[in-house]
């Protein structure tokens, strides 16, 4: 069978790309970031009710800042499992207003209380100090969601998308290698794993995807000091030695997306170490494809999926 972009997808590149090829090739980022937060509004529809929703800001470990968080709670009056979100948006983009939608599907389909930070972004604010914000946040949640929010301690779960992927699997693999608390579950959505920009779908899907290998290259050369930084598992998690011991987790790769090979090449790693992985490539989805619930109604059936292996992951 031969692999077809969604029709709904389709149309929305159709006219993505028309538009695309009469901007210049790189917006400046404030631009950028508005423009992302108006795709996922326009695409995500009518926000789910959730019982209770927080807007809070939290300090970083060294108090030189204070991040935003948005903490949504679906259920009231009993303890629950929850999970820290991390979003996407190539390092320079993104924020808790973009990805609310899905981390309201998270929460309600996955009967979670669910975290999202919002960490700094470059280029004002390079590698890694996106990381320490969700290093910090992470520990802020351990300390403050079990009393807080009623969130039961020993069922935590990290996920995040693309950037955000980057991030969880960065920070996970930290958290064990300095022997602190392991979340009980990752979930990796169409994550960055690899900052080389090199696997077969860069040339695959390089262009005419919402996301081309361009872009990446270009969020990756903002968001390092240098190519040399590349190496490092810090910043290109797939490259780190040893896997062993890291959490369950949950695989998710978007079949037209330069980033697919990476995610498939982590899932097969993590198995070679005997990590508890599974892995879904939705073929005919692209990259971003989870803002796009108001307006794919096959994305809601995907997420309902992706909700079941959160919750599978966090039973007790």
């Amino acid at each position: 069978m031969t692999q077809k972009v969604n029709p709904q997808i389709q149309q929305f590149l159709d006219q993505f790309n028309a538009f695309m090829l009469t901007q210049p090739k790189q917006i400046p980022v404030e631009a950028g970031r508005l423009a992302y937060e108006h795709f996922s509004i326009m695409q995500s529809g009518i926000p789910l009710r959730m019982r209770r929703v927080e807007d809070l800001t939290i300090p970083v470990s060294n108090g030189s800042a204070q991040i935003p968080i948005r903490i949504y709670i679906p259920q009231l009056g009993t303890q629950l499992p929850a999970l820290i979100y991390y979003h996407g948006g190539g390092w320079q983009r993104g924020s808790i207003t973009t990805h609310d939608s899905i981390c309201r599907n998270l929460a309600l389909k996955a009967n979670c209380i669910v975290m999202s930070v919002e960490w700094r972004l470059a280029p004002e604010y390079k590698f890694p100090i996106g990381l320490e914000d969700c290093w910090d946040a992470y520990h802020w949640f351990l300390d403050h969601g079990p009393k807080n929010y009623n969130v039961d301690p020993h069922r935590i779960a990290m996920g995040g998308d693309s950037a955000g992927g980057n991030m969880t699997a960065v920070t996970i693999q930290r958290l064990k290698k300095e022997n602190k608390q392991l979340p009980k579950f990752q979930l990796l959505l169409y994550a960055a794993l690899d900052l080389g920009c090199s696997m077969p779908s860069y040339t695959t899907y390089n262009d005419g995807y919402f996301l081309s290998a361009e872009h990446v290259q270009y969020y990756v050369d903002h968001y390092l000091h240098s190519r040399a930084e590349v190496d490092d598992p810090m910043a290109s998690p797939l490259r780190a030695k040893d896997l062993a011991g890291l959490p369950a987790t949950h695989v998710v790769t978007a079949g037209f997306d330069p980033l697919r090979d990476e995610g498939q090449a982590y899932y097969e790693k993590l198995k070679q170490f005997g990590v508890p992985v599974t892995y879904q490539c939705y073929e005919s989805m692209i990259h971003a494809f989870l803002h796009m619930t108001g307006t794919v109604p096959e994305v809601n059936q995907i997420i309902d999926e992706i909700a079941v292996r959160l919750k599978e992951g966090l039973s007790a």
